[in-house]
């Protein structure tokens, strides 16, 4: 267990969540300049970006030591894995859902959600592709958003979870399945497998 907590940082991650998670609340209201490829320009918060840092440096944590190391190991690495990113995420969680009832403004339930999203979408990336491919993927989501999330009619599309509403009820609907859905391949499948593992079993 010391060996794997060393090995992925968490108290450097626990703490950066944190942070993040405060930074957002804090700051999350200002908006960014970014070039709008498709649609309506739409507006750009900082909550919608910082909010990736978490999720890139868990996938960059579990990168750490070889994966074909770890998948034969007889302790599920992966598992324990899985375990701290939704342990993470429910921390968010629970903060956002405090600042919202201490009277914050709608910034609060951003920050819950799109760290959700982020985190949903990295355990879903790092058992296919692994953490090498699934990290740059994972934080240029929200780039992509900001310049093809918007409709020309206004309002985001519904891939574009992070530039919905805070209140939005569909886009908290599919920001919980994302996160189910990564929760569950994450702990069945070790990191990098591919989509069609061979000689790999499963765990």
């Amino acid at each position: 267990m010391i060996w794997w907590l060393r090995s992925r940082s968490v108290a450097v991650l626990t703490a950066c969540t944190l942070l993040t998670a405060l930074a957002g609340l804090a700051i999350g209201n200002i908006e960014l300049p970014v070039p709008v490829l498709t649609g309506q320009a739409g507006q750009f918060v900082l909550a919608q970006l910082v909010t990736v840092l978490p999720a890139v440096m868990w996938l960059s944590g579990t990168g750490r030591a070889g994966s074909p190391m770890e998948a034969t190991a007889v302790r599920p690495v992966h598992r324990w894995d899985t375990t701290l990113a939704a342990t993470l995420t429910a921390v968010v969680l629970a903060i956002s859902a405090v600042a919202h009832l201490a009277g914050s403004s709608g910034i609060a339930a951003s920050v819950g959600r799109n760290t959700a999203v982020y985190f949903g979408i990295a355990l879903i990336l790092n058992p296919l592709t692994g953490h090498r491919v699934a990290a740059p993927l994972t934080a240029a989501f929200p780039l992509v958003c900001a310049a093809a999330g918007w409709r020309t009619t206004g309002g985001a599309e519904p891939w574009a979870l992070v530039l919905h509403e805070p209140n939005s009820a569909p886009a908290l609907v599919a920001t919980a399945a994302v996160l189910t859905t990564g929760c569950a391949l994450s702990a069945l499948r070790p990191p990098g497998t591919g989509l069609l593992p061979r000689g790999t079993p499963w765990r």
